[in-house]
C-alpha cells in the first residue's frame, strides 16, 4: 500500500512486529516537516482567535494545569462576549516555561488532517491529533499512559521521551483509570529506554504504555495522533435501547429476595443478554459500526457547488409505478400521475442518492431547460428531492 508518509516496507514491519505490541522509534520518517507545521505556522493558527476555547486550548507548567481564566480574556464577538485565549497572557506564561496543548489540531490544518486520515486508513481506527508546544526543561506531564495508541510525529526543536517498563491493561477514559501523579510514577515501573525526537522523527507507543517527555530545546513541537479502536463496550452502549425494551431487564427485584434468588437472577440476566445480543440484526449492527468507526474528515468544496449547481437528496420512499404508457409517482399509499415529459428525468433521479443540476442537465441535453427546471421544482414541492 502506497501512502503519503509510511512506505510499504515500514508498514509491513510495523504491523508484524509493533502494532498493539511494542513501542517503535524511527528517525526521519517525514521529509520537509516545516511545510506541515513550524513555529511560523503555529503562530498563524494561534492568531485565529475564534478557533480556540477552554476545551481545545490548554496550558501546563511543570506538570500542573494552568486555570483557563489565567490566560484568557473576555472578547466582544458577533454572537456575544466569549472567553478566548489572550495573546499577551499566553505569551507571558510561555516565557515562564509553560506548554501549549492544542486539541483536535487536525481540524485546522490540512497537512495534519492528511496524516490523521492516513493513520485511520492504515489502522481502521479513529484518530485525533493534539499538538504540544514545549519550552526547554519544562514538562507538561509526568509518567502516564494513554487510553489509545500514540503515533507521535516531531516537527520542531528536540524532545527526550522516556519509556517505562509497564503497560496498563486496556485502559479507557473512565475514573477507574485516573490515577494521581504519585500512583502513575509507581505504576510506570523502571525506565527501559530513552529516545530523542528531532524534526521528522516518529515514535509509536501502544495503548497503556507508560511514558513521559521533556523538551531539550525551547520551541519544541510534536503532534500526538491518538488512535482508538472499536471495543465490545462501544457495542454495548449502541445496543442499550435493546436492553431497555426487554421486559425482564425492566423487572423489579423482590425486596425479600434471598441470595439464592439473586443467584438465579444472575443466571436469568445472562440468558436474556445472550438472547438480546446473539441475533443476525446485531451482527450487522456490529459490522456496520465497526466499519464506520473512523472519523470522516471532510473539507468544504464550494468550487464544486459553483460548477455543479444545487445538490438534491433523493427520497427512497417514492417509486415510479407504470400502467401502460402512464407513469405514477407513489409512496405506497397515494399515486400521482406524471406528465410524460417528466418520466425520463424522474426515472433517472430515483436511481440516485444525490443529484445535481449539472448531472441532470448533462444527461438530458435533448430536453429544454424549461422542462428540466419545472420538473425539478415539482419534484421538490412533492418532497421527492430536497
Amino acid at each position: 500500500m502506497n501512502t503519503n508518509i509510511f512506505n510499504e516496507s515500514f508498514i509491513k514491519n510495523f504491523f508484524l512486529n509493533n502494532f498493539s505490541k511494542k513501542y517503535l522509534y524511527k528517525n526521519e520518517i517525514i521529509k520537509n516537516v516545516s511545510k506541515i507545521m513550524s513555529i511560523d505556522i503555529l503562530n498563524e493558527i494561534l492568531s485565529i482567535r475564534g478557533n480556540w476555547h477552554n476545551k481545545n486550548f490548554i496550558m501546563m507548567l511543570d506538570r500542573k494545569p494552568i486555570n483557563y481564566s489565567e490566560y484568557s480574556s473576555l472578547f466582544l464577538e458577533v454572537a456575544g462576549n466569549s472567553l478566548r485565549p489572550d495573546l499577551e497572557k499566553v505569551q507571558n506564561w510561555v516565557s515562564k516555561g509553560s506548554s501549549i496543548i492544542l486539541n483536535d489540531i487536525d481540524s485546522v490544518n490540512n497537512g495534519i488532517k492528511s496524516i490523521a486520515n492516513e493513520l485511520q486508513t492504515l489502522t481502521s481506527g479513529r484518530c485525533q491529533g493534539n499538538l504540544y508546544f514545549s519550552m526547554q526543561s519544562h514538562q507538561a506531564f509526568g509518567p502516564h499512559c494513554d487510553e489509545h495508541d500514540v503515533f507521535a510525529l516531531h516537527f520542531a526543536g528536540e524532545k527526550n521521551w522516556n519509556i517505562y517498563e509497564n503497560i496498563e491493561k486496556n485502559p479507557i477514559n473512565h475514573p477507574i483509570f485516573k490515577h494521581s501523579a504519585e500512583e502513575r510514577i509507581k505504576k510506570a515501573g523502571k525506565l527501559i529506554d530513552q529516545v530523542t525526537l528531532k524534526p521528522g522523527d516518529f515514535l509509536y507507543l501502544p495503548r497503556g504504555q507508560y511514558h513521559d517527555a521533556l523538551a531539550t530545546e525551547s520551541g519544541s513541537i510534536h503532534i500526538s495522533f491518538g488512535v482508538s479502536y472499536f471495543k465490545p463496550i462501544d457495542l454495548m452502549s449502541i445496543l442499550w435501547d435493546k436492553f431497555i425494551i426487554n421486559d425482564y431487564m425492566r423487572q423489579d427485584i423482590d425486596k425479600n429476595a434471598t441470595k439464592e434468588d439473586l443467584r438465579n437472577h444472575l443466571k436469568k440476566i445472562s440468558l436474556e443478554l445472550a438472547k438480546i445480543i446473539n441475533t443476525d440484526e446485531n451482527t450487522k449492527i456490529f459490522f456496520d459500526n465497526k466499519k464506520k468507526w473512523p472519523y470522516k474528515f471532510k473539507d468544504y468544496n464550494l468550487n464544486n457547488i459553483i460548477s455543479e449547481g444545487r445538490q438534491y437528496k433523493v427520497s427512497k420512499l417514492i417509486k415510479i409505478e407504470r400502467n401502460g404508457e402512464q407513469a405514477f409517482l407513489t409512496n405506497g399509499n397515494n399515486k400521482i400521475l406524471m406528465p410524460k415529459e417528466y418520466i425520463e428525468v424522474t426515472s433517472f433521479i430515483l436511481k440516485k442518492d444525490f443529484v445535481t443540476d449539472h448531472l441532470i442537465n448533462s444527461n438530458f441535453k435533448h430536453l429544454s431547460k424549461t422542462i428540466i427546471i419545472d420538473c425539478l421544482k415539482k419534484l421538490n414541492d412533492m418532497k421527492v428531492i430536497s
